[in-house]
């Protein structure tokens, strides 16, 4: 399994084929973004949780914190592979938005 960032469908609730940047295996995220995340107090960037286009700035502020602290805790592979994906992250999700009231969602 992997944790990805999604885009909705609002009218039922289904995620747009074709449209997922993916964040982490589960494993990896389990391991070290859920502790990172707890102990930075991330509040928007977080799995199973819904980000709008109102909460882009502070999402893209959390990332880059993530990106310290990875910086600082991993090395070697883990370093690389999370840092990657964070700055795939901060390239994609400001485009990720098509509308004002377009949802996207981390699972």
């Amino acid at each position: 399994m992997s944790v990805s960032l999604f885009r909705m469908i609002q009218e039922d609730d289904s995620f747009e084929l074709g449209f997922e940047i993916p964040i982490s295996r589960e494993e990896f995220f389990t391991k070290f973004w859920q502790p990172a995340i707890e102990e930075l107090k991330i509040t928007r960037f977080q799995n199973g949780i819904e980000l709008r286009k109102d909460q882009l700035e502070s999402t893209l502020l959390e990332l880059k914190n993530l990106r310290i602290w990875a910086q600082s805790n991993l090395k070697n592979n883990d370093l690389e592979y999370m840092v990657t994906r964070i700055d795939l992250l901060l390239k994609e999700l400001p485009l990720a938005f098509k509308t004002e009231d377009t949802i996207l969602w981390i699972g």
